[in-house]
C-alpha cells in the first residue's frame, strides 16, 4: 500500500497511519515513545525494547460488489463518502501475561466515526479528545435547551478498547470504521498517527 493516497478528481489525500506505539507501566528509560512519523507504511509491526507485544495495524476500504455485499478492498485513493476499515492486531510475544492492555485509535479532522462499527463491541469507549473523558456510545451532551442530545459522529475523536489481558502467544483484534468527509483542496487526513497502548505486563 502506498504510504500516501490521494484522490485525484478531490485532491484529497490520505495519509498512511505513522509507526503505532506501545506503551507499557514500566520505568521511563524502558518506554517506547511514539513516532512521528508519517512517512510509515499503513501496515507495520513494532516492538517495544522488552518485546512483550507487537501491534499491526491495516486499512481497508469498504466497496460492495454488483449483489450488494461488501468486500474490503486495498485503498488507492478516496473520495468524500468512502468508507475506510482500520484494523489492528496486537499479539504477546512475550512469556508472561499481559494485563491491562488498552487499545487506543484517534480519529481525527475529516474522518467520520460509523456508528457500532468499533468491534469488539465489549468494553470500547469512545472521546472528543485524547485527554477526554472516555464514554461509551452514544457520546451525549447538554444542548443549548438544557436537554441531552447525541454528538454528532463527526466529532468522535478517540476510541478505546480495554483488552484485560493477554495471554502468552494469544493475540486481540479490534476494528472501526470511519467515513471520509467532504475536504478541502489538499487537505491532510492523518487517520491513525500514534494509534495505541498497551498497560501494565506482569506474570500470573
Amino acid at each position: 500500500m502506498k504510504h500516501r493516497l490521494m484522490n485525484p478528481l478531490m485532491n484529497v489525500r490520505l495519509i498512511a497511519p505513522a509507526l503505532l506505539s506501545v506503551v507499557l507501566a514500566v520505568p521511563a528509560f524502558a518506554q517506547l515513545a511514539p513516532s512521528a512519523s508519517a512517512s510509515a507504511p499503513a501496515k507495520v509491526e513494532q516492538k517495544a525494547e522488552q518485546k512483550p507485544i507487537t501491534v499491526e495495524l491495516t486499512q481497508k476500504k469498504v466497496v460492495k460488489d454488483e449483489r450488494g455485499r461488501e468486500k474490503l478492498e486495498e485503498v488507492d485513493g478516496v473520495r468524500p463518502g468512502d468508507v475506510l476499515e482500520y484494523r489492528a492486531v496486537y499479539r504477546n510475544v512475550s512469556k508472561q501475561a499481559l494485563k491491562g492492555v488498552a487499545a487506543n485509535l484517534p480519529l481525527p479532522e475529516g474522518l467520520e466515526y460509523v456508528a457500532r462499527t468499533a468491534q469488539p463491541g465489549k468494553g470500547v469507549q469512545f472521546a472528543l479528545k485524547a485527554d477526554g473523558t472516555y464514554e461509551a456510545e452514544p457520546l451525549m451532551r447538554k444542548g443549548a435547551d438544557g436537554r441531552m442530545q447525541p454528538v454528532p459522529l463527526n466529532e468522535y475523536r478517540q476510541i478505546r478498547w480495554r483488552l484485560d489481558e493477554l495471554a502468552p502467544g494469544a493475540e486481540a483484534v479490534v476494528s472501526a470504521r470511519a467515513k471520509v468527509e467532504m475536504a478541502a483542496p489538499s487537505q491532510e487526513i492523518s487517520p491513525v498517527s500514534a494509534a495505541a497502548a498497551a498497560g501494565a505486563a506482569a506474570k500470573r
